[in-house]
């Protein structure tokens, strides 16, 4: 049972470090960081190997299955690194987020190793059910973390997470209630079962619960608050990792019934979304809602490979979950350096402060690349989108427009960000802490830079483009 306790691991592991935390912030956040390595061997041997492992018989309605292959696994492995370098980069912050507060952390590591745990969970869990028992430990566990340390009315921003998250994953249990009483007990992309059939009902229920928790066009309302008003190593969770988890869904259930002529429609949605989000962004004077919309039109990008329905859009989609992964962490841990040190949110207050940190600001710039798709793992996601968008639409070169115009709206508010933040008109003289924050920032961004150096990107991209070409749902 080698997957599942590496699932547990960081759940049993969060109890030590919540004792731990009530003595030093800086233990629990090591603590929190080593309990991930079992994940992140499992997931780096899957990814980089184009292995697969498999726990269970799957036979009848077997609750404690499991499946890693390189698909699925790309989303673990993205859970583990991420949560590995927040871990390491949350003592600074929490140390001085509880002396605003006037508590200790301890609640924060204890609910943090569920969340974690909960997120992998629900990516290799092959029981429909168990997928949403899954999500619904690390939406618990991050509630907590909101109420607790957020900021603003946390209340009112608590009670808004709940009711969006949940309505979310209610949709979704009823799309797999309907699937189970069909006789399909599992995700249908672990155990290759090829497209299902086509029933609108179930796809519509899967999907809008899955766009619901993406947060996209339409049903994003509660993402910006939440994400901005959250603790920043929360945000840095929440926003890469855990509104993926519905693209994932869409992609390893919804789209093996969706009816015929669907997935046209889902196209321009997603490129609407990556649009409207981009635009968004591009207003924001607070960073981290900056940031929050940045994450809508990101999971634009992953709809969009999805919505392509073959199997390079597949193979960009799980790629895009990483380097939004990557690059997101990057840049919520920046904010959170930035709140720590300079004790602001506002973009207006910034300026020049590649000069008060140069780590920091090169760390940054690189987790922008990753969004923009350039020299980095970004690039390597959006080659891939761009190969399978020009296969979905051929010579329709009006399309290619919109494709064009979404690049180009990620790549302004992007750099127009950079401009002010960073090599505006300087307004401190001192310099910023160098910490473990700021290491794991700069770690975050290094990872990110290697995934698109070969072999690792070549990896990527070859094992899991070969295993959806087995496994996908147009066979």
């Amino acid at each position: 049972m080698i997957i599942l306790a590496s699932i547990l691991t960081p759940m049993a592991l969060s109890l030590v470090a919540y004792v731990a935390a009530k003595r030093s912030t800086t233990l629990a956040g090591f603590i929190s960081a080593i309990a991930l390595l079992p994940i992140l061997i499992i997931s780096s041997y899957v990814v980089l190997s184009a292995g697969s492992l498999s726990e269970g018989t799957f036979r009848d309605f077997e609750i404690l299955a499991f499946r890693v292959i390189p698909f699925n696994g790309i989303f673990l492995l993205t859970v583990a690194l991420v949560g590995f370098f927040v871990a390491l980069f949350s003592p600074p912050y929490m140390e001085h987020r509880s002396e605003e507060l006037g508590r200790d952390s301890s609640l924060f590591y204890l609910t943090y190793g569920f969340f974690l745990g909960g997120l992998a969970g629900s990516f290799v869990a092959a029981n429909l059910i168990s997928v949403y028992i899954f999500i619904e430990i690390a939406l618990i566990a991050s509630l907590f973390q909101v109420l607790y340390y957020g900021y603003g009315d946390r209340v009112r921003i608590t009670v808004m997470y709940l009711v969006w998250s949940h309505l979310g994953a209610f949709l979704i249990l009823a799309g797999f209630l309907l699937l189970a009483a069909k006789g399909v007990y599992y995700v249908p992309l672990l155990v290759e079962s090829g497209y299902l059939y086509q029933d609108v009902l179930i796809f519509l229920l899967i999907l809008v619960g899955a766009l619901i928790k993406m947060a996209t066009l339409g049903v994003h309302m509660w993402l910006p608050y939440v994400h901005a008003e959250a603790p920043t190593p929360l945000s840095a969770l929440l926003s890469p990792v855990l509104v993926g988890v519905g693209g994932y869904i869409i992609a390893a259930v919804g789209m093996y019934t969706v009816p015929a002529g669907w997935t046209q429609w889902l196209v321009y949605y997603s490129i609407a979304t990556a649009i409207y989000g981009g635009l968004m962004a591009f207003l924001q004077q607070d960073i981290k809602r900056l940031f929050a919309y940045s994450t809508v039109s990101q999971m634009g990008y992953m709809l969009l490979g999805i919505s392509l329905f073959n199997t390079l859009g597949f193979t960009a989609a799980a790629l895009l979950y990483l380097s939004h992964g990557l690059g997101k962490a990057v840049l919520f841990m920046t904010a959170g350096y930035f709140i720590t040190h300079l004790h602001t949110r506002d973009v207006k207050k910034m300026g020049g402060l590649y000069g008060w940190r140069p780590e920091l600001a090169g760390a940054a710039i690189v987790g922008f690349l990753n969004l923009a798709g350039i020299l980095s793992v970004g690039m390597v996601s959006e080659i891939v989108l761009t190969v399978a968008y020009a296969n979905h639409f051929g010579s329709d070169f009006a399309w290619y427009v919109p494709y064009a115009f979404m690049l180009l709206v990620t790549a302004v508010y992007a750099f127009n960000t950079v401009r002010i933040v960073f090599f505006g008109p300087h307004k401190r003289e001192d310099k910023g802490a160098v910490d473990m924050a700021l290491v794991s920032i700069v770690a975050t961004a290094f990872v990110s830079l290697l995934f698109f150096i070969p072999p690792f990107s070549t990896a990527l991209v070859d094992n899991v483009y070969r295993f959806l070409e087995v496994v996908g749902p147009w066979r």
